[in-house]
């Protein structure tokens, strides 16, 4: 067996990231940090710990969403179709 069959099994990699889903995935990282201690801030505002808290894990929600369409895109190529 010699090198070139052993090039064949490996799928090709991408040349080009997705700069949209790039910027998507720097956005909800950056989201999802700033979710983490959001809340006493929110409780400075007058919220109860309980809504402040939904209040947060709904930003985390947004931002794991927005986390995982970035990485399932990130490699897409684009086409005109």
């Amino acid at each position: 067996m010699n090198d070139s069959d052993d090039m064949s099994d490996h799928p090709p990699t991408p040349e080009e990231l997705n700069v949209r889903s790039l910027a998507g995935l720097v956005v909800s990282v950056a989201l999802a940090a700033v979710g983490l201690f959001i809340l006493p801030v929110f409780q400075s505002f007058g919220l109860a710990f309980r809504p402040a808290f939904w209040l947060v894990l709904a930003i985390e929600g947004v931002a794991l969403a927005g986390v995982v369409i970035s990485v399932l895109t990130l490699h897409r190529e684009r086409t005109l179709e």
